[in-house]
C-alpha cells in the first residue's frame, strides 16, 4: 500500500562520511530523531569509480514495504524505486553494526550505548534492536492512521569530506550467524 500523500514520513540526512561507511540521521517529519543509520560508503557519482562497489542509497523518495524477509528471518522495510540493488531498513547483528555489515542495506542503531544524540562515530552502531523496535512502533502508529512509509533521502548539498575509516571494535565470528529474532521475542 502506498502512502496517500507524497509527504515523506521519514527523512534520512547523512551527517558523517568515512572511507568505508556513511552515518546518517533517520527522523520523522516533525524532525524528531528516531535512530541513526549506517550505510555503505558514499561514492561521488560525478567522479569515475567502480560501479560494482556498493554505495549508499541515492537521494530521492522511496516507498517502503514492510514484509517478512526470509534471509533475515524477521520483518523489515524494503525500499522500492530507482535502486540498482535491493535495499532494506534493518539490523543484522543484535550487539551492534559495523562498516563490514553494510552491503547495500541501511542499518539501524545509535552512536553510543546509552545516548541518542549526535556523537562521533566510534566504528559501531549500538542497540540496533531498540532502534528497530522504535521504528516499528512508529510504523504501527502510522498504520493505525492508514499511512505507510515514504522515505526521503536528502541530497548532500555541501562538499563532502571523507574521513579516514574508523577502527571498528572486534567482531566475533558468531555475530554473523544471526539467531532467529522471532523465536527469541516470543
Amino acid at each position: 500500500m502506498r502512502p496517500r500523500s507524497h509527504t515523506p514520513t521519514l527523512v534520512l540526512i547523512r551527517v558523517q562520511f568515512y572511507e568505508d561507511c556513511t552515518v546518517g540521521r533517520l527522523s520523522d517529519t516533525p524532525g524528531r530523531l528516531l535512530c541513526m543509520t549506517l550505510e555503505s560508503r558514499w561514492h561521488d557519482k560525478g567522479r569515475r569509480h567502480d560501479a560494482s562497489l556498493p554505495s549508499c542509497v541515492k537521494a530521492g523518495d522511496y516507498y517502503m514495504k514492510y514484509h517478512f524477509d526470509a534471509s533475515l528471518r524477521y520483518p523489515c522495510w524494503c525500499m522500492s524505486g530507482r535502486l540498482r540493488h535491493k535495499a532494506r531498513l534493518c539490523f543484522l547483528a543484535k550487539d551492534g553494526s559495523v562498516a563490514m555489515h553494510t552491503t547495500g542495506d541501511i542499518l539501524l542503531g545509535y552512536l553510543s550505548p546509552e545516548g541518542d544524540g549526535d556523537q562521533p562515530f566510534d566504528g559501531r552502531l549500538y542497540r540496533p534492536v531498540e532502534a528497530y523496535e522504535r521504528l516499528r512502533d512508529y510504523y504501527y502508529e502510522l498504520r493505525a492512521n492508514h499511512g505507510d512509509f515514504l522515505l526521503r533521502v536528502e541530497p548532500t548539498l555541501e562538499p563532502v569530506t571523507i574521513l579516514p575509516a574508523v577502527e571498528a571494535p572486534a567482531v566475533r565470528p558468531e555475530q554473523f550467524h544471526f539467531e532467529d529474532y522471532i523465536l527469541q521475542t516470543l
